[in-house]
């Protein structure tokens, strides 16, 4: 087969200067990393590149980002794409790149990406303005999805809340003290803080210990029960990162090593319910369930087949359920990167900075690598099987596409007042560590699903969400309405 497809090249870049935010700039970060990309396989010219895919930039809106980047690599790109928000989208971009390598409808894909959000986060903050290129439609205000509406109105107002919902959820389920959790939480994270402590690309290249991840302090606060801050993502940050694709017919043409290129074996994906309140549950996912089991049916290998592991790790959850899934792993951390707490979180971008990391430890060690991503609100799941040798068929698509998982047979009642049992809850935090609001997701008398905040007046029910005691998750409370929405009470 010739149509195989290969990456023969990778490369990254970092800009930490705080006093140049020009160099901080997206696309500069990216045309840096394709650079890296094309010398990393023998100087490859650019004009061989037929198709560039970018991922989603958050810092800066780019009128024709894929154009603005292949005109200052003298690209002779035919196709450009640039794709949605999404932690996962990396492996989807690959995913669907080796579709088109296979099918004879691209020769050479660039898959690059970057994100500034230090710069743009920092000139903001400062009252400055980035020199960065115009932006053709100025930025405003984002809108709340109608199928987030329900859920913001709770008070799930960004990713660390949903994902803490459901380390609450897996911990009850599986019948976890809240220090034990905590615990392997921590030893998680002083294990991601270790590899992101040996990759030149990393933004901190301190490694940490448990006790510092797990340990409430001025530095460590709260963020969203039962998370630190040591154990959300850091999205501030200035990285980008590239591959190269093309077919093995071509990569001998050009000469590059074979002892260079890795293959993408396979990969499959499913995506939750977008509308949270209408999932089957929160201590578990399907989509990840299947994501990772139809990607090892697909690709014929098993968690003990895999040399390395990339799990994402935005958030200690996330983790925990997939590496449930895969069972016990061979390496000593599930990362080759570093986590986005250390390593950093370049928005949609970190999985491609993940692809790279893998392609160098597979060159270096041969073997086979797994990687799974997520993006949203835990809602969209991928996993990708790599190899340092090929599959005899070449790379396997999964002929389903990405899977939606069906809704829960559950009626969501957003009028419910009366007695309801908690099914899972967490505590959002002010800047100060002092409790801001509760966030309550339960079940009503005849096991309707409701959501509803917590006052951070109510202080019972606050410290029973909080408490390492006993577990509010399955305890019976009152819902009832006020002037500024449905609230729940433990008393």
């Amino acid at each position: 087969m010739n149509n195989i497809p290969v990456v023969i090249g990778v490369g990254q870049s970092i800009h930490r200067d705080d006093d140049d935010w020009a160099g901080a700039e997206p696309v500069r970060l990216m045309v840096g990393a394709a650079r890296n990309v094309l010398a990393d396989c023998g100087d490859i010219p650019s004009t061989e590149i037929d198709s560039i895919d970018v991922l989603h930039v958050q810092a800066w809106r780019y009128d024709d980002i894929a154009a603005l980047v292949g005109a200052r690599l003298g690209c002779g790109a035919t196709r450009g794409t640039s794709y949605p928000v999404g932690g996962e989208t990396p492996l989807r971009v690959l995913d669907e790149v080796a579709r088109r390598i296979q099918r004879g409808e691209t020769k050479c894909a660039l898959i690059i990406g970057a994100e500034s959000t230090r710069a743009s986060d920092r000139s903001a903050k400062a009252g400055g303005t980035l020199a960065w290129t115009p932006m053709v439609n100025p930025r405003t205000k984002w809108q709340v999805p109608d199928t987030w509406r329900r859920i913001s109105d709770i008070g799930v107002q960004r990713a660390m809340h949903i994902f803490a919902l459901y380390e609450n959820a897996l911990r009850v389920h599986e019948g976890i003290a809240l220090s034990d959790a905590q615990e392997e939480s921590a030893t998680l994270w002083a294990a991601l803080s270790r590899v992101a402590a040996t990759n030149p690309y990393s933004w901190t290249s301190d490694a940490v210990d448990a006790a510092t991840v797990r340990t409430i302090t001025a530095a460590n606060r709260r963020v969203a029960f039962p998370f630190t801050k040591r154990m959300t993502a850091n999205p501030f940050v200035n990285q980008g990162a590239g591959l190269l694709v093309t077919d093995t017919a071509t990569a001998r043409r050009w000469h590059v090593p074979e002892e260079q290129w890795v293959y993408p074996w396979g990969s499959a994906g499913a995506d939750e319910p977008a509308e949270v309140l209408s999932r089957t549950a929160f201590h578990r996912s399907t989509a990840v369930e299947r994501a990772i089991m139809r990607t090892q049916e697909l690709t014929d290998t098993s968690t003990d087949d895999y040399s390395f592991v990339e799990l994402y790790s935005c958030f200690p959850t996330m983790p925990k359920l997939s590496g449930r899934v895969l069972g016990p792993i061979k390496p000593d951390a599930p990362t080759v990167t570093g986590g986005l707490s250390f390593f950093g979180g370049p928005g949609s971008n970190y999985l491609t900075h993940s692809i790279a990391a893998m392609v160098l430890r597979l060159r270096d060690s041969g073997g086979v690598g797994f990687i799974h991503g997520v993006g949203e609100m835990m809602t969209k799941h991928h996993a990708l099987v790599l190899g340092a040798d090929p599959r005899d068929e070449g790379y396997t698509a999964d002929p389903d596409g990405i899977v939606a998982i069906a809704p829960a047979d559950v009626q969501i009642d957003d009028g419910y007042e009366g007695v309801g049992t908690v099914e899972t809850c967490s505590v959002s935090y002010r800047r100060d560590g002092t409790a801001d609001y509760g966030i309550v997701i339960g079940r009503g008398r005849a096991g309707q699903r409701f959501g509803a905040r917590v006052d951070a007046g109510d202080a019972a029910t606050i410290a029973a969400f909080e408490s390492g005691d006993s577990e509010a998750i399955g305890t019976t409370g009152r819902v009832f309405s006020t002037a500024q929405g449905r609230r729940f009470s433990i008393n």
